[in-house]
């Protein structure tokens, strides 16, 4: 394995062009892309904050400080940590002006903003507003993802391929377009990884530690998952001190995760005002919610899960039938290409290896197996399929980089190319790695949650595998301007699984005709209903019948799929 080299102006300019590249991307697609059941609260929550600091701002609240009039505006999802539902009110109140009519804002509350007050240019529909952070953190991992690769083992087209095969994961681009958390904890695992990773041989330590406890704090500020990176990079440092005694050389510096243990908890709590206030229980109930989570339904192999004990395979079956099959190769490549190497270097020489290596493939095993490991226990809620994890997926795309770099290299030498032939092969073969996961990414969009690979069959596969084909709620978004050109004024929807904020997110926005009303849930808001959805997962079946039986037939007026799997199903009245 080639040394790796310093990151040049070129390879910063590369990652930039990576971050805007995805970035821009990403917020496109997001303008097709349903609002989810928890989006729609988490995007409420960015309201409610940006409101608090604008009227603490502004003089309008006599005591913002107060635990009054901050609990006013943050108990709104208390149960998660703020960065993003921040960034997403911030953005949102920066790039869009809203316009929307009193009726059909949330619900009133004190802490609403005035939409007379909105001052700014709408350069932003307010739903893709909300989402521009999670779009950024996409792009950012990109761009992380590729300056990693090169600083833990160099070479530019393993580089690229990484940061490419990084993005171009259906999954991954389906969460990277809502204004959600898991897409940017995977950005924030896989930088705070990196900022360790240079710390540990950095020359201003004491700076380079500083970034890893900021980053961490932002992490801890933005997901849960934050507090299992610790153990990742705890392992890692264990290894390389047990190295270092045994060879009685210096063990590698501990300010990486000393700053971890006391800078970052001062970053959360500063981004988080909630905590500003008998901070000790309220951290003790946030923590408390997410340890005695509702275990929600999930299918998986034909059978729906709602309670432990989960099968232990699932996190595997969920990577290989969902993961780009170009990605799974190439990152098995890569470990077998890793493998090799150490055992040459073992065969080569018994000596210690110096402490100036940092063990980078170590690094990325344990930053990969850690996210998804709790997952493997039978008992850890896994009704998020594979976002939970998303963590993981950058490294297993470093892996697939590594991969493409002995392979890439394997042909050159093989064919004994000159430089330009190398180049040019090399370029080929990194379109002919890209273009399969894109093709997948493009298909899937704008219902990446229903997407299953080639190993699986694709959708139709997944549906026949029993495979979970959908979550939160989002695809009757494809349904919207069907229903604005053709329902009646006045119509009554009955909505299932698209909750009430939701509907009023798609009101806001103009992408819902106003006359068109929700009656509600279950039974009673079937009976009272003109058209009615379902949106198909396994438990959800009963919903269908009850259907049936307050409209008087089983014919459906549409049906809304991705290659031919039923997604959602409308039902109209009959006259």
């Amino acid at each position: 394995m080639p040394a790796a080299p310093r990151c040049t102006r070129a390879d910063l300019a590369i990652a930039a062009a990576l971050v805007i590249a995805v970035t821009a991307t990403t917020l496109a697609a997001a303008t097709q892309q349903g609002v989810n059941r928890d989006e729609a609260i988490y995007m409420e929550s960015g309201e409610q904050y940006v409101a608090w600091a604008e009227h603490a701002l502004s003089g309008a609240l006599a005591r913002p400080l107060s635990a009054r009039s901050i609990d006013r505006y943050f108990d709104t999802n208390a149960e998660h940590p703020p960065l993003m539902k921040l960034l997403s009110g911030l953005s949102w109140r920066a790039l869009h002006k809203c316009e929307c009519a009193s009726e059909s804002r949330w619900h009133p509350a004190p802490a609403r903003l005035d939409s007379g007050r909105h001052l700014t240019l709408p350069l932003l529909s307010e739903i893709t507003a909300f989402r521009l952070p999670t779009a950024l953190a996409f792009g950012l991992l990109a761009g992380g993802v590729y300056l990693f690769f090169l600083a833990a083992f160099g070479g530019r087209a393993g580089a690229l391929a990484a940061a490419l095969l990084t993005v171009l994961q259906p999954r991954a681009a389906f969460h990277a377009q809502t204004a959600a958390f898991d897409l940017p904890a995977a950005t924030l695992w896989l930088l705070t990884t990196f900022a360790y990773f240079h710390a540990l041989g950095a020359e201003r330590r004491n700076r380079a530690a500083l970034g890893v406890g900021v980053l961490y704090g932002l992490f801890l500020a933005t997901k849960l998952q934050s507090f299992f990176l610790p153990f990742a990079l705890g392992a890692h440092w264990l290894f390389l001190a047990v190295r270092a005694h045994r060879a009685g050389s210096p063990r590698p510096t501990l300010r990486p995760l000393v700053a971890m243990a006391t800078i970052a908890p001062l970053v959360l709590i500063a981004l988080w005002p909630h905590l500003w206030h008998d901070g000790i229980t309220r951290f003790g109930r946030y923590l408390a919610f997410h340890w005695q989570h509702v275990h929600y339904n999930f299918e998986y192999l034909g059978t729906n899960y709602n309670n432990p004990p989960f099968p232990w395979h699932e996190p595997l079956g969920m990577l290989v039938t969902t993961a780009p099959v170009v990605l799974l190769a190439l990152a098995a490549a890569g470990v077998l290409a890793a493998a090799g190497t150490l055992a040459a270097g073992a065969r080569r020489s018994s000596a210690p290896a110096p402490t100036t290596d940092r063990a980078p493939l170590l690094l990325l095993l344990s930053s990969a197996l850690v996210p998804i490991a709790p997952f493997f226990t039978g008992s850890t809620p896994i009704f998020g399929e594979t976002k939970h994890w998303l963590a993981t997926m950058p490294f297993l795309a470093i892996a697939a980089g590594l991969g493409f770099e002995a392979i890439t290299r394997r042909i050159a030498d093989e064919w004994s190319l000159a430089p330009r032939a190398r180049a040019a092969v090399t370029a080929a073969l990194l379109l002919v790695t890209a273009l399969p996961a894109a093709a997948e990414v493009v298909r899937s969009h704008p219902y990446g949650l229903s997407h299953y690979n080639a190993l699986a069959g694709g959708a139709p596969g997944g549906a026949d595998l029993g495979m979970n084909r959908q979550f939160w709620g989002y695809s009757v978004r494809g349904l919207l301007d069907e229903w604005n050109r053709t329902l009646p004024k006045g119509t009554r929807i009955y909505p299932h699984d698209w909750n009430h904020p939701s509907y009023l997110l798609y009101l806001r926005d103009g992408l819902l005709r106003s006359d068109l009303v929700e009656t509600g849930l279950e039974m009673p808001a079937i009976s009272r209903s003109d058209v009615a959805v379902v949106i198909h997962e396994l438990h959800f079946n009963k919903y269908e019948y009850m259907i049936w039986n307050a409209y008087g037939h089983a014919r459906p007026d549409r049906v809304l799929s991705l290659d031919g799997v039923p997604l959602v199903t409308v039902y109209r009245r009959k006259p």
